[in-house]
């Protein structure tokens, strides 16, 4: 992120104090509300990675080389490295799941173990309630264009790898780390998929980018769930995507360019498709 465009950007618009644990969690990684601890009568756990993990080991691995090559994880190193700076360390397990087109994407198991009084997971020390975000759903979106007869033109927005753009706290990486297929231990930086705080910790940020664009651009609306964005103007308005990504790209946020659509009538948000002209 290019933290200094957002403290300025913030401050013009009046929402510097709004966002400041956004500015915050930018410089000093966002926590993910995992408390320091240890499993009696272990200086580790590694368990090792699912079954699933190794469907999609291919990609896991092309992934991991991708992350290293950024600096969002480091590694792999020897289970005496890791022991030589943490008193204490975990790694959860790898596995994938399919989305709803057919690809694979790789999570961290944060919820493993299931139901081991002796040997909590990552995810059942986090409260869930402390990471509240915003959600646009179908009777949001409906209620909108129900309620508005003006004729709307609508683009779609998605961050690029929305949670790896996210940092997590430094105190919050001993319980964060995974393994290879060859037992090397990684240090990932980044928020993952499979902890609970990842909705909120990312959340938080995409708020505070939706309140920039609103303001910077004639917009009626935008509409959030998780990295999509439905941008809404008026049929005769001349904001274009184009110009909404460049912003974007000066604030430091990636931009899924091939789940980016720009402004028509008609277009596809959380599985439906909205029409602005029509109201349908």
């Amino acid at each position: 992120m290019n933290i200094p465009e957002w403290e300025a950007t913030l401050r013009k618009v009046g929402l510097d104090q709004t966002f400041a644990d956004v500015l915050h969690g930018f410089k000093a990684g966002f926590h993910q509300g995992i408390p320091d601890h240890t499993i009696a009568g272990m200086s580790h756990y590694n368990p090792p990675n699912h079954s699933s993990a190794l469907q999609a080991k291919d990609k896991i691995e092309k992934s991991i080389q991708k992350e290293l090559a950024a600096g969002q994880m480091f590694g792999p190193f020897t289970h005496l490295e890791v022991a030589s700076k943490f008193p204490f360390f975990r790694t959860n397990p790898l596995g994938a799941v399919v989305n709803g087109d057919g690809s694979t994407r790789p999570i961290n198991d944060l919820s493993f173990p299931r139901n081991d009084p002796c040997i909590p997971s990552v995810n059942s020390f986090v409260e869930a309630k402390d990471f509240e975000t915003t959600w646009d759903d179908f009777n949001v979106v409906a209620c909108f264009f129900r309620n508005n007869k003006t004729s709307f033109h609508l683009a779609v927005f998605n961050w690029g790898k929305a949670y790896r753009q996210i940092p997590t706290a430094m105190s919050q990486w001993p319980y964060l780390m995974i393994q290879d297929f060859d037992r090397g231990l990684l240090l990932d930086t980044r928020i993952t998929f499979g902890g609970v705080a990842g909705c909120g910790s990312f959340g938080r940020p995409a708020d505070a980018w939706k309140q920039i664009m609103l303001n910077e651009f004639q917009l009626e609306k935008i509409f959030r769930w998780v990295d999509d964005n439905l941008f809404v103007k008026e049929a005769s308005c001349t904001t274009s995507m184009d110009d909404i990504v460049a912003r974007s790209d000066r604030l430091g946020v990636a931009t899924n360019v091939e789940k980016c659509s720009s402004f028509r009538p008609e277009q596809k948000f959380i599985g439906f498709v909205w029409n602005g002209v029509e109201k349908t």
